[in-house]
Parts: C-alpha cells; structure tokens; sequence
C-alpha cells in the first residue's frame, strides 16, 4: 500500500509542509537554534556550542565539547568574518576546519550561512536516498569524510536548491529528517514517488 503520492517536479512543497509537522519541536534542544543563530549578530564561544547542542539532541559530553573547544574556538573570528561576507570561499573553510568531522563542518557551515547552506545528518542522508530511489543500506553515508563533503556540495546541496521554494532550509531540515527518521524505523515502508 502507497501511503503518500508525491509528484517530485511540482509537490516539494506539499512534502516539505506534511513531513515537518511531524518534527520534534519540544526537544530540550530545539529552543537553543532559534536563541544562539543570531543572524545578524557576531556568535560568541557559547552560542556555538548551544548550537552544537541543538545539532546533537542528546547533549555533547566532555569529550565532543573539548573538541569544539579546540577546534572551533580558535576560528570564532574567521566564523564572525564570514557571517558577513557575501559568501564562504569552500576550500579556504574546509582547510580551516580540516580536522573537523564532516557533519560538524556542514553543521558550521549552515550556522554562518543559514539561509544557504542545508543541514545534513544520517536521517536526512536516508531521505535524500529513498526519494532518489536509492538503497538505503545499513549505514546510508558515504564512509570517508571527504566522501561525506562531496556529495554535500555536489549533489545535496543541488537538490535541495531544486525543492527549496520558499522554505527555510531549517524547514526543509525539518521535513527530511522526520521523513527519513520514519523510513529509518520502518524500512519496508513503501510510499510512490512517481505520477499519481
């Protein structure tokens, strides 16, 4: 049974409209992406890592705070820089955060750039891959971080430009990481993505 027909060249927007009502709102973390984002004002080492609390939604422990810590304080001006600029010159950015896991990066790109650069996690990788009518293995992202990069600037990114209309990119987050929470715990769930 199809529970969901979805036109992709004319129904993203029905799509990003359903899947994010259903979106965790009352995490302890969500409030901490609209109080730390500022985007218009220079962050500050606590506004990162709230925000970093918000992109883990379990808390970050000594150990991935230290690493904050170490690897991202150090560029907070680099960060206020950019916020500003009209655009992030990516490989000055990924040279900068070279020992910074990819998600993280993508993460930090998307908290400078809010209105341009897409989130990206497991779940949203799991949508992504059932729209496209790829499989879904057990582990649906690319293993090597540079791997994870590439096909964030080449391919994610792209597509989520083509669904955006007048969403957020947090709200489009939204949509496709409930969905692909969804397809992560039901994965013999069907829906068509084809014509009605």
């Amino acid at each position: 049974m199809n529970l969901l027909v979805f036109k992709p060249t004319n129904d993203f927007n029905t799509f990003i409209e359903f899947w994010s009502q259903f979106y965790n709102y009352n995490s302890n973390w969500e409030p901490n992406y609209e109080k730390h984002i500022k985007y218009d004002k220079p962050f500050t080492h606590h506004d990162i890592l709230q925000l970093f609390e918000f992109i883990t939604q379990c808390g970050l422990g000594k150990i991935r705070t230290a690493a904050i810590k170490e690897k991202i304080y150090p560029h907070l001006d680099y960060i206020n820089d950019m916020k500003f600029e009209e655009d992030i010159v990516k490989e000055e950015f990924l040279e900068k955060f070279i020992d910074v896991a990819a998600v993280s990066q993508i993460a930090l790109l998307h908290f400078i750039k809010p209105f341009k650069y897409p989130l990206y996690d497991q779940n949203v990788q799991i949508a992504y891959n059932y729209i496209q009518g790829l499989d879904i293995p057990p582990t649906p992202f690319p293993k090597r971080q540079d791997d994870k990069i590439n096909f964030y600037f080449r391919k994610f990114i792209p597509f989520v430009e083509t669904i955006k209309g007048k969403h957020s990119m947090k709200k489009i987050d939204e949509a496709l990481n409930s969905f692909g929470y969804l397809i992560k715990k039901n994965p013999k769930i069907k829906f068509n993505f084809g014509e009605a």
